[in-house]
């Protein structure tokens, strides 16, 4: 797995495998998708399950299969590149903005659906205070690292 993540990310990788899964395997799925969460990745709950079925030796997961897990998860999700897509679609004149409350309805609404709190709390960190989403901008405030200090 060396040949696909620098080192810098096995070491981050691995900080989070064994903090979360204290046995240094992991022997169910939901714990996989907490570890994978925690490491900004989004994975639904099916696409959790399928790598869980996948991978699994012995009925666990040790950390060089989690690595196997990333691999395939890294080639299909790039989230900035799939949000850019989804506010485009919706941006059927190319202004390079969407209505608010268009958002909101399909983040409560479709797919494993966010709560109203969620919904609230990425409008703020997107600082979305009108009716308008410039979501280039938008984007860009989500995706970047909260501050670890």
């Amino acid at each position: 797995m060396a040949k696909f993540f620098s080192q810098d990310d096995i070491d981050l990788f691995k900080e989070c495998f064994f903090f979360i899964s204290k046995k240094g395997y992991t022997q169910n799925a939901q714990e996989m998708g907490t570890i994978m969460r925690s490491l900004s990745y989004s994975p639904t709950e099916e696409e959790i399950g399928q790598y869980f079925k996948k991978y699994v030796k012995d009925d666990k997961i040790d950390f060089a299969s989690f690595l196997e897990v990333m691999h395939e998860h890294n080639t299909k999700e790039n989230a900035i590149r799939e949000i850019t897509r989804g506010f485009r679609a919706h941006d059927s004149e190319g202004r390079g903005y969407v209505q608010a409350n268009d958002v909101k309805n399909i983040l409560l609404n479709l797919g494993e659906g966010l709560s109203r709190r969620e919904v609230d709390a990425l409008f703020r960190e997107g600082n979305v205070t009108g009716g308008q989403i410039r979501y280039n901008e938008f984007i860009e405030n989500i995706s970047q690292p909260v501050p670890d200090y």
